[in-house]
């Protein structure tokens, strides 16, 4: 199906340069926001940024683990990764699998994260 529709100026070159990002056309672009506006595919939530889930352990600092992510991100993407300030952990595809090679290796408090690589599309939720 072709749909023609008219926008202003301003969403096109943001269309534009947000499917130029993603290395993907404009029109495949709108179509994936459109899909998963409309949740005709379910996508797993990925988490933005670390969160405490225990109350007992003190809060630390996360820029050495930031900053390993920022630089390791496109080996790693689409993985669940444990990491120890800049020291990897584990990484796998399977958040609990990651989670316990942390507790295996003695870290209790490693920082879990699923990796975003460069080339993936931004959650665009909440635009609408």
């Amino acid at each position: 199906m072709t749909l023609t529709i008219e926008i202003p100026v301003e969403l096109e070159i943001r269309l534009e340069a947000e499917a130029r990002k993603g290395g993907i056309s404009k029109d495949e672009f709108v179509r994936v926001v459109l899909e998963e506006k409309l949740n005709l595919k379910k996508k797993t939530p990925v988490p933005v940024d670390g969160r405490i889930i225990a109350t007992n352990l003190p809060v630390r600092d996360r820029s050495r683990e930031k900053e390993w992510l920022r630089i390791n991100r496109d080996e790693y993407d689409g993985q669940c990764v444990a990491l120890d300030r800049n020291r990897l952990l584990a990484h796998g595809s399977s958040l609990k699998e990651v989670a316990d090679k942390a507790l295996e290796l003695g870290v209790q408090d490693a920082y879990i994260i699923r990796v975003e690589g460069s080339r993936t599309l931004p959650h665009l939720g909440g635009i609408w």
